[in-house]
């Protein structure tokens, strides 16, 4: 929680947006396709409860809304898929097929569980709702970032519910902050995390279902 209590008060005191999200056009750099571990979330039993959230967002400046079918925790970025990669964003098809089999293996063992959303928040790109789940997502992480020899990024985990597509350093539309405020203590629901997913994202399309690339199940309880 002290996290997420971090990250809204930088938020605040920040004063500024960005252009966040796959759509960046400096961030996809020319690239077709981005690959991550995701976890898949099923939003249906608890859409009457973000609903609220994406009205008072959703008439704001520079908010582009998630649609459902989108809505997913990144769990690990992996790059951008390209046959030979130079770039240190960039990934092969041979390193992502060596990625998934390290990723298998240390999760061999890992047991499957339940996760809680609530409360609003936002980065300086995106609007979100916050993850409790007592770091079994950040294990999980863990795990495969040291199986594969991969450098563990930060942050909190997190379902993306809108992106801020502003220029850099835009400053903080009148009524964002507000908007969010009155949902800082809103409980959302629970799912429970039963596998990962590693996925493809086509950065041509504005809000594409990710295209799953193998399924990776956890130890049933």
């Amino acid at each position: 929680m002290e996290d997420y209590a971090r990250v809204w008060k930088s938020f605040v005191s920040g004063g500024h947006l960005e252009f966040g999200g796959h759509m960046d056009p400096g961030w996809q750099d020319g690239h077709t396709l981005s690959a991550s571990f995701i976890v898949p979330v099923d939003t249906s039993a608890f859409e009457a409860r973000l609903e609220p959230l994406r009205n008072a967002l959703k008439t704001l400046p520079f908010v582009s809304l998630h649609p459902y079918h989108f809505m997913h925790i990144t769990l690990l970025p992996l790059g951008f898929l390209v046959p030979e990669p130079d770039k240190k964003r960039e990934i092969s098809p041979e390193r992502l097929t060596e990625v998934e089999t390290h990723a298998r293996r240390a999760l061999k063992d890992f047991p499957a569980f339940e996760i809680e959303f609530a409360n609003l928040n936002a980065f300086p790109g995106a609007a979100f709702v916050e993850v409790y789940d007592d770091g079994m997502l950040a294990e999980i992480r863990r795990r495969i970032c040291e199986d594969c020899g991969i450098k563990t990024p930060t942050g909190p985990p997190h379902l993306t519910l809108a992106y801020f597509q502003a220029p850099n350093d835009t400053p903080m539309p009148e009524g964002l902050i507000p908007s969010i405020e009155q949902f800082r203590d809103w409980p959302v629901g629970r799912v429970p995390v039963d596998h990962i997913e590693l996925t493809l994202l086509d950065l041509r399309a504005d809000y594409p279902k990710p295209d799953r690339v193998a399924r990776i199940p956890l130890k049933e309880a």
